[in-house]
């Protein structure tokens, strides 16, 4: 227990540790930047009062029965640590004796886990998402965990706003835009700041985000808003119109439902003078770095989000999809997918082939290779820090 919780709390034997001179100073240091004089105006404490107060906790402490000291020799990085000047002191009183280790050392031979090879079809998938597939390309083991076990990661920053929350909350401001400007469509500037960031406030309160908690993310708000502006009247002036946001479509493939949500679908002028009317565009958001957003196209067959939307509008011959990176910067840009017919057509024949071995009994490996694993929900499970090399 700290200091300050054992007073008034009899016990008959304590071990206290962390008593080196960085934890347990015989002074503390004041909480906060305030001179003393601001302190004893405010009725904050003074340097004097914590000592005094650590020092009467220290000697309550010392007046258990049996008490042991406990402190490192050094820390996390190899700086030498001594003995708090608290300890130092009993110890030249003569109130203190050096310990003894009782524990012996002992051998323990290496058992190294072997690398795990589950089977899934007994655990057949009725619905299959881009990301549940995504992981399946990553690593067999992390999607026979979090799909086919369905586990779960406990969600431990519960209540704050992070950077996924950041971008739901964004792609439901931008479709409530969108709808309002498909209702009543309107090309003057101010009047489109005005309804964005009206699409903004009613989302901010929907979602109940606290104003402080969303704090640094609405300061970049201004940037964000006008550079994507300025894109979408680039965008609009190259001949696309905005048909429908976050559009549910479902396609059947063998004994699995392909399901998503399509973050918008444009409509947008033919590539190709031959076509008849216009093409659809389908895009999907991102607020990442804009080199992960390039990454995601040179990746080709590897990136599997694009060409898996696609395959969920269809055989359209004339589709086109594209990444839409809004930059928190202020700066929108658009990273079209030339390839995403082709990649289409591989992706599902894949999924396909991917899916029959897995009903035929294949072994589903945790691969424990590449940037996938820097970041797993399962490397608890696979216990890739434990097989045999």
């Amino acid at each position: 227990l700290p200091l300050p919780q054992l007073l008034a709390r009899p016990f008959a034997a304590l071990v206290l540790p962390g008593c080196d001179e960085k934890r347990l100073p015989p002074v503390p240091d004041p909480v906060g930047s305030w001179s003393r004089a601001q302190r004893q105006a405010w009725g904050l404490p003074t340097r004097e009062t914590l000592a005094a107060a650590q020092r009467a906790a220290w000697h309550n402490a010392l007046h258990t029965p049996v008490v042991d000291l406990l402190w490192r020799s050094g820390d996390d990085g190899g700086e030498p640590l001594l003995a708090s000047a608290l300890v130092l002191a009993l110890q030249l009183e003569g109130a203190a004796c050096t310990g003894v280790d009782a524990r012996r050392p002992r051998s323990v031979a290496a058992a190294p886990t072997p690398r795990p090879l589950p089977q899934g079809q007994a655990l057949a998938l009725r619905t299959l998402s881009s990301t549940a597939y995504s992981d399946l390309r990553l690593c067999p083991y992390r999607f026979f965990a979090l799909r086919q076990l369905g586990l779960q990661a406990a969600d431990e920053l519960a209540g704050e706003v992070d950077k996924r929350d950041f971008g739901n909350w964004l792609h439901a401001v931008l479709q409530a835009f969108h709808e309002d400007l498909l209702r009543a469509p309107a090309d003057d500037p101010a009047t489109r700041v005005a309804r964005l960031d009206g699409a903004a406030q009613a989302v901010t309160q929907k979602q109940g985000l606290g104003a402080g908690e969303f704090l640094p993310f609405a300061a970049g708000w201004p940037p964000l808003r006008d550079g994507y502006l300025h894109w979408l009247a680039q965008h609009e002036g190259a001949g696309a119109s905005f048909r429908q946001a976050e559009q549910r479509a479902t396609r059947p493939l063998g004994p699995v439902q392909l399901v998503g949500s399509i973050d918008r679908i444009d409509a947008v002028a033919a590539a190709d003078a031959a076509a008849n009317g216009p093409q659809t565009l389908l895009i999907d958001y991102k607020t990442e770095d804009v080199g992960r957003t390039r990454q995601r196209l040179r990746a080709g067959a590897q990136d599997t989000q694009l060409a898996f939307y696609a395959a969920l509008l269809g055989d359209d011959d004339g589709l086109r999809a594209a990444y839409v990176n809004v930059g928190e910067r202020g700066q929108t840009q658009m990273y079209e997918q030339a390839d995403v017919l082709p990649l289409r057509d591989l992706l599902l024949a894949g999924i396909a082939h991917d899916f029959g071995r897995i009903a035929a009994g294949a072994p589903l490996p945790a691969l424990g290779e590449g940037a996938a694993c820097t970041h797993c929900a399962a490397r608890g499970l696979c216990r890739k820090d434990f097989w045999d090399a």
